[in-house]
């Protein structure tokens, strides 16, 4: 995600600033003391606010700095449950266009990238604020990316794209069982061009209708030669292609969220269009907007939405309303050194009901990833905010009223939120042999589970820098626990 970041203890602060009850909109940043967080998507389970994303410290073991960050929330912003997940050798560096996503059985999916070992994506499953499963699904590419999830009948579609060797991206479509178990796996695209996947949408038993894009970058030559088109594909429920239809060069730059359905069966879409920019050869931009087309993908009307094309002008997320409306969050960069985030609330013809821009001073950037809407009408958008002066990153949380309207009167900023000194915790040699020692564990105990779920050692903490000796143990993989009140430790060891 591009952060720049000094990395020391973990404190995982809230700042906000503090309004009365009759204010229902709030800000809110989460970051650690001196260590960074951000994130990529937020939902509302009809309890509580789940959110999912990065965290970063300096004392995990081998290269998994970066770890896998969960969190819920109350609808006032204050956390009711942390989870961070280490991976023993690798870090997990989720980014803006990852996806959360909540099946009907009330199970949690996260899906994320392995940073260093490009081959893998890595889905966290939860249920009832616990993690109960972490699925490594390995794809032989040079980078991947797990970004959507939809249920399908008792399994799951996931969508996304890989990178392969030459630098050339395809899309990935997975179906897995409801624990992560992949039943069938299938990629799609040319060879030549860059392509990628949004989120699949069930049209009928035996149809997937998968959104997505085609671009072509070629090495050399005028940007005259570089192009874009928005990619849709049918396939059927073994993935493979019943047809496909593409929009024509440089009118879009694909769907990388969903479509959306109107009640009439025509389509609606947040894409962008391809804007060679004055200057360099290479030099383009991207104008966001919203398109909608009939049943056989026939342009019935489109909207720019209100931006100044730039390189970077990106909308992430579109999610229907209660009212009948649509949400979308993104993120515009005013320039090379400063950008803001947005959140529009539409009509389904296209019409503006209202627009939340959070503007960024010079040094730094907003992103939002996702954006939920409460039983209220209350919208809460999240993402990140990176300080390039600071070289520090926050997750951020937005709520607005129904009305798009956020209180601006508050002047205090308090800290309102935190959590124990997870940065200060460290466990090594990982992986070991015989004894595994923990410095400034937290809780009571240290719980040992095989990768069964089941129980092996538990181990009351008596000291700042405890000691187990796992020598019986057979050799595999492990699961150690720590917790101390809301807040949940988890790291993966490796018996050798």
């Amino acid at each position: 995600m591009g952060m720049k970041l000094i990395i020391y203890t973990f404190l995982l602060i809230c700042i906000s600033a503090l309004c009365h009850s009759q204010q229902p909109g709030f800000r809110k940043l989460y970051s650690g003391e001196s260590t960074g967080a951000a994130f990529v998507d937020i939902l509302w389970d009809g309890q509580k606010l789940i959110t999912t994303g990065q965290f970063l410290t300096d004392t995990a073991s081998n290269n998994a700095a970066n770890g896998l960050l969960y969190m819920e929330f109350d609808t006032n912003g204050n956390t009711l449950f942390t989870d961070i997940y280490f991976h023993p050798n690798d870090a997990i560096g989720p980014r803006i266009g990852n996806s959360i996503y909540q099946s009907s059985s009330g199970l949690v999916y996260s899906m994320n990238q392995m940073v260093y070992d490009t081959s893998t994506n890595l889905l966290a499953i939860y249920k009832n604020s616990e993690r109960i499963r972490v699925v490594v699904t390995p794809v032989n590419a040079r980078q991947s990316y797990l970004l959507n999830c939809i249920e399908s009948g008792k399994d799951l579609l996931f969508s996304g794209g890989i990178q392969n060797y030459q630098y050339k991206t395809e899309g990935m479509l997975i179906k897995s069982d409801s624990m992560g178990n992949e039943i069938w796996r299938r990629y799609y695209g040319s060879p030549e061009l860059q392509c990628g996947l949004g989120e699949p949408f069930l049209l009928d038993e035996n149809t997937i209708l998968l959104p997505g894009y085609k671009h072509y970058w070629p090495s050399s030559g005028p940007i005259i030669n570089k192009w874009t088109k928005t990619w849709i594909m049918a396939v059927d429920s073994l993935g493979d292609k019943k047809w496909e239809w593409e929009s024509p060069k440089n009118i879009e730059a694909g769907v990388v969220t969903r479509l959306q359905r109107l009640p009439n069966g025509h389509w609606l879409y947040v894409t962008a269009e391809f804007i060679p920019m004055p200057g360099q050869i290479d030099y383009w931009g991207s104008h966001p907007k919203i398109v909608c087309r009939d049943s056989n993908f026939n342009l019935l009307w489109e909207r720019y939405l209100p931006a100044i094309p730039t390189t970077a002008c990106y909308m992430v997320d579109l999610q229907a309303t209660a009212d009948g409306n649509f949400l979308i969050v993104g993120f515009l960069n005013d320039s090379d050194w400063w950008g803001s985030q947005v959140i529009y609330k539409f009509t389904p013809s296209g019409d503006s009901i209202w627009m939340y821009r959070d503007y960024c001073e010079l040094g730094c950037y907003h992103f939002l990833g996702g954006v939920t809407e409460l039983p209220s009408g209350s919208v809460v958008a999240a993402g990140y905010s990176e300080n390039l002066d600071e070289a520090k990153t926050y997750g951020l949380i937005i709520k607005l009223d129904k009305n798009g309207c956020i209180d601006t009167l508050c002047g205090s900023m308090v800290s309102t939120f935190e959590t124990a000194l997870v940065g200060k915790i460290k466990v090594y040699p990982n992986p070991t042999s015989n004894i595994i020692n923990i410095t400034n564990p937290i809780g009571e105990s240290i719980e040992i589970f095989d990768i069964q779920g089941k129980k092996v050692k538990d181990v009351i903490i008596n000291k700042s820098q405890q000691a187990i000796d796992i020598q019986e143990l057979p050799k595999g993989v492990y699961v150690l626990k720590m917790h101390e009140k809301t807040l949940h430790v988890t790291y993966k060891i490796i018996k050798q």
